[in-house]
Formats: structure tokens, C-alpha cells, sequence
């Protein structure tokens, strides 16, 4: 699954990357690397998401979203 189709309020990690590499070293810096947690706390009316990833909130565009493989989180 994608982070793009996560429900809101569920909470997953990051599995796989599959971005660019310049894309891929600007997300790890904001701190999407494997095994990382994260929840969707909202979306844009045209598009985007709102992601909790500690106690940071970044918004990622839908493209970006779609190349965030993820999986639940089992407590």
C-alpha cells in the first residue's frame, strides 16, 4: 500500500522508497526512512496530504504520496 491510500488517523511505517535518489536523501532528511512511523492527519481539497511523523507535520504532494510504500502498524 501506498501513503497516498492510507485512511487518516492510521497509523503505518515506511517500507520503501520509490523516488529519485535527490528525492529520496530530501526525505530521509525530513525523516521518511524505513521502519519510520507516521499517521495521515488530513488532505488538501485539491490534493495532498498531511502527514504526523513525530512531532513534525509535513505536507506531501499526491505524486510524492504515491511513491511512499507503507504498511501497518501493528502496536
Amino acid at each position: 500500500m501506498t501513503l497516498h491510500g492510507c485512511r487518516s488517523g492510521r497509523p503505518v511505517r515506511v517500507d520503501r522508497l520509490a523516488v529519485p535518489p535527490g528525492d529520496r536523501l530530501r526525505l530521509a532528511e525530513l525523516g521518511f526512512v524505513r521502519g519510520a512511523r507516521m499517521r495521515v492527519v488530513g488532505r488538501g481539497a485539491t490534493g495532498g496530504i498531511l502527514v504526523a511523523l513525530g512531532d513534525a507535520r509535513i505536507a506531501l504532494d499526491d505524486a510524492t504520496a504515491l511513491r511512499i510504500e507503507v504498511a501497518a502498524c501493528h502496536a
